[in-house]
């Protein structure tokens, strides 16, 4: 792993799952936790997929993790990332660049430049409203390849992601399975975020579509169990586990 990576690394707080600030006052979680990010790198090397697109940039730690295990599997592979936002990104500068395409736009503006590309794994992180999510699935899950993984992050403490992982749940398309992950932002009675990972084992099956219910959810409360952990619409009872 690039020492900048290592280094950036160093900078995480296991208790809270945020990031240690430089300059700013308070800790980041706008970067997946180690553990979640370890877990991407696990997840490539297990897959040992070609071409790889996620959603939801930021600083680029979860593309370095990506692109870490693209690189240590071989031959001509690729990550490509989407975020509008401008930054300085973990990879410009290591051995992990070579590896990774950055696009510049929103991802929902982006799919036209993406239009016929085929996937082996969508990785789904970016602003966590349902609005947003289901865009995605909509314009990249047919990109997927048959066999193929989408990893999402944030589902069980943003509702809104976890609305749309309750339809794939319930589409014929996907096997589902959700895990918690430990980040806590330092309120121990809180959700934690969540991890999601689909798997598409056939590619006939209904399309994913918005539902009118879900429209502008984005957390909900956090104190209440997740929608995932509930039934089926938001303010619903937890269901017995």
């Amino acid at each position: 792993m690039p020492a900048k990576i290592m280094r950036f690394e160093s900078r995480y707080n296991p208790e809270t799952g945020g990031y240690r600030p430089r300059l700013r006052a308070q800790e980041d979680y706008g970067s997946v936790e180690v553990e979640v990010g370890r877990l991407w790198y696990a997840m490539v090397l297990l897959l040992r997929p070609k071409f790889v697109l996620e959603t939801g940039t930021y600083f680029g730690y979860s593309t370095c993790m990506i692109a870490a295990g693209l690189r240590d599997l071989g031959d001509d592979r690729l990550v490509t990332t989407i975020d509008p936002e401008e930054r300085d990104h973990l990879w410009m500068g290591t051995r992990l660049a070579p590896y990774v395409r950055w696009i510049k736009a929103r991802s929902q503006d982006a799919a036209e430049e993406l239009a016929g590309s085929k996937f082996d794994l969508l990785v789904l992180d970016s602003d966590h409203h349902y609005n947003t999510i289901i865009d995605e699935l909509r314009l990249y899950e047919p990109m997927l390849r048959k066999g193929g993984c989408i990893l999402l992050h944030d589902t069980l403490f943003f509702d809104g992601v976890g609305a749309a992982v309750k339809q794939l749940q319930n589409n014929p398309k996907f096997e589902v399975v959700t895990l918690p992950s430990p980040r806590t932002h330092g309120d121990l009675r809180g959700r934690k975020p969540g991890v999601t990972i689909v798997r598409k084992i056939r590619e006939k099956g209904p399309a994913i579509a918005f539902e009118r219910q879900y429209d502008g959810l984005f957390v909900g409360n956090p104190h209440e169990p997740a929608l995932l952990r509930r039934g089926g619409r938001p303010g619903d009872k937890p269901s017995a586990e």
